[in-house]
């Protein structure tokens, strides 16, 4: 069983240049969480409300850091603690609009972490 949330679009003031966490951008996030195979899933006790995912996800990016790969370390370890049946997390955070004088394009970051 997995978990998705897709094309999540948030605002944060983050990066290293001033002027980033000055004005701030948008950020496309997805994650993939892979439960254990093993629990039957017949309850939301089951499985992983993905509401209290997407809390999460919120409240760790309302925090400003410099490197989008500390908070994607963030982000997953305070996911991970939502369940024991979790197996793997797999996040991208997208920049959408990234400060590099003429750039088209998106930059980003994607980490899969095993949690068991």
């Amino acid at each position: 069983m997995q978990i998705l949330l897709k094309d999540v679009v948030l605002f944060g003031l983050h990066g290293v240049h001033p002027l980033e966490k000055k004005v701030g951008t948008l950020f496309r996030i997805n994650i993939q969480i892979d439960l254990d195979p093993s629990v039957s899933v017949q309850s939301l006790s089951n499985t992983l409300d993905y509401a209290e995912v997407f809390a999460t996800l919120k409240k760790e990016f309302q925090v400003t850091e410099d490197l989008l790969e500390v908070l994607i370390e963030r982000i997953i370890s305070s996911i991970a603690l939502l369940s024991s049946n979790i197996k793997t997390i797999d996040i991208s955070i997208i920049k959408i609009n990234a400060p590099i004088n003429g750039f088209q394009g998106e930059v980003g970051v994607r980490k899969q972490k095993h949690i068991k």
